[in-house]
Formats: structure tokens, sequence, C-alpha cells
């Protein structure tokens, strides 16, 4: 019985190496001027899985490869990490689809801290831990990221005072 299965097909053993030719031109051409990384934040209702929330804006036309993390900081709002130079194109392609991102939203504000166990605390104490709720976050958020990308994200969320270089 085992002679009459057909064989796997053979899969492709280009792991690492882009599939399109956008991505191939880029390994030739120099860095951009506006190097670094940045979250975009946009209401949603649910708080779906990852991979939900990425076929969903992969089907609103944000490439699933342009975004680096999803996160759900805080009910009702999703946060995704881009590219500083894909930030125009996904705002505009988000508002095309009727989506409108929230303004300069801190992620280290303790006003998003919406645990009741915080409530007492005074600002200053809000403030640090929001900082610090917000870093160790961004501390897995680097740790699972692709080997090529992890050190320019780090740089990029030090250069923005968001961790510092002892915590990476």
């Amino acid at each position: 019985a085992a002679a009459n299965v057909p064989p796997r097909p053979r899969r492709s053993t280009t792991s690492g190496v882009p599939r399109n030719k956008d991505a191939i031109a880029r390994r030739f051409q120099l860095p951009s001027d506006n190097q670094g990384f940045t979250y975009l934040y946009m209401p949603c209702r649910l708080r779906r899985r990852y991979s939900e929330t990425r076929k969903a804006l992969s089907r609103l036309g944000l490439p699933s490869s342009r975004v680096l993390d999803v996160c759900y900081s805080v009910n009702g709002m999703v946060g995704i990490l881009i590219h500083n130079d894909y930030v125009e194109e996904a705002t505009m392609t988000l508002s095309e689809n009727g989506i409108s991102l929230f303004g300069d939203c801190d992620p280290n504000d303790p006003v998003l801290l919406k645990d009741p166990k915080f409530d007492s605390d005074p600002e200053e104490i809000r403030k640090q831990t929001a900082i610090m709720i917000h870093q160790n976050r961004l501390l897995k958020v680097i740790q699972h990221l692709r080997s090529p990308i992890r050190l320019a994200v780090a740089r990029s969320f030090i250069a923005q005072d968001w961790i510092t270089q002892a915590d990476h």
C-alpha cells in the first residue's frame, strides 16, 4: 500500500529569502533617512487572536509582512508595529477603509492603567507602573521578532526612550 502513495512535493529551501521583487530590491538600496519603527493605534471592538487580526489587516490592504507586532494594550484599542517608512501608506490604507487612528497615543500614560488595583496608587507610582508594563511588553516583542530586524527594532525603541541599553 505504501508503494502507491505519491511522493510529497518538495518544499522550497529558500527560508529567509524574500519572495517578491520589492523585498529583494531593498537589499541593494541605501537605507532610508527615516529609520525606526512606530506603533499605530486604532480602535477595535473585540480582542481577537493575533493571527485573525493580521489576516483582517491583510484583507484591508496591509500586508502582514509589514506588521511586525500586534498588541492589545488597552480594551478597545489595538496597536500595530510598523517601519517608519510605511506609516504614511498604512495610515492612508486604513483611512480608505474607514479606520481612524488614535492621535499621539502615549503607551506610558497612567490613564491607560485600567486595572482597579492601581486606582489607589499615587500618580507617580501609576506613571512608573505604566512605564514598567510598557517596557516589559517591548522586551517580549523584541524577543519574538525575526533575527534580521530584532536589533533594528531594539535600537529604535532605545532611541525613543522606551527601553534602555541595559534592558536589551
